[in-house]
């Protein structure tokens, strides 16, 4: 359960990247007026920065009911159940 959830504080980066590159892309649409765009750049653009925006609120609920119903990690308690040969 520990490793899953430092695997999605990575996969929560990504996330916040991909929104913000989403943002950046979205809000430079101006600057390439020569360039030959479809009209669904912005309607579709904006779908995928909700939906990012929906993963990142998701994963910070995630993190906050598995605090609230497991705890947080004893590493001390697991340190001292390691040894199987010491009895």
């Amino acid at each position: 359960m520990r490793n899953i959830e430092y695997t999605l504080y990575v996969i929560y980066a990504i996330y916040l990247f991909k929104f913000i590159e989403s943002i950046y892309r979205l809000t430079t649409y101006n600057d390439f007026e020569i360039a030959l765009i479809p009209e669904t750049f912005f309607p579709i653009g904006l779908i995928l920065v909700f939906l990012y925006l929906f993963l990142l609120t998701i994963t910070i609920i995630t993190f906050n009911y598995r605090r609230k119903v497991i705890g947080a990690f004893d590493f001390e308690d697991l340190n001292d159940h390691i040894d199987n040969w010491k009895k």
